[in-house]
């Protein structure tokens, strides 16, 4: 595009822009920062590769497994008193792996410059229920 044509285009949006009142700029700058992110490349830094990294580590295959046949025996009141120890002791693991992993998503929110809540909004995470 032809720089001084380019400028002109620039200077009328200016010009219009001057005469929005406070509000009507504000909508203005919102839906600009939204586009802007839109024309951003979506690369995370090495912190947030990291962070998420870290938040997505799942323990691993055997545990879970183990902990899964566990929780079955428990429901169908099976489970011996040497396995409800070993249980407890899984649970305990994964509550502390829990306990890490928000840990990390608050970092996480706090190098983002968003809340909390922003952040699960943003990641999708949805809670996973187990009901016994």
């Amino acid at each position: 595009m032809d720089t001084k044509i380019h400028q002109k285009q620039l200077n009328n949006v200016f010009q219009k822009l001057g005469e929005l009142n406070l509000l009507e700029l504000d909508e203005v700058m919102n839906r600009i920062v939204g586009l802007r992110k839109q024309k951003l490349p979506n690369v995370l830094s090495k912190i947030e590769s990291d962070l998420l990294r870290k938040i997505n580590h799942a323990a691993p295959t055997e545990i879970q497994k183990r902990y899964d046949f566990l929780i079955k025996k428990r429901k169908n009141e099976s489970l011996k008193v040497t396995e409800l120890q070993e249980l407890l002791e899984l649970t305990s693991y994964f509550e502390n792996q829990n306990v890490q992993r928000l840990g990390y998503l608050i970092e996480l929110a706090k190098v983002r410059n968003v809340s909390l809540d922003e952040l699960i909004e943003q990641l999708d995470i949805k809670p996973r229920l187990h009901v016994a």
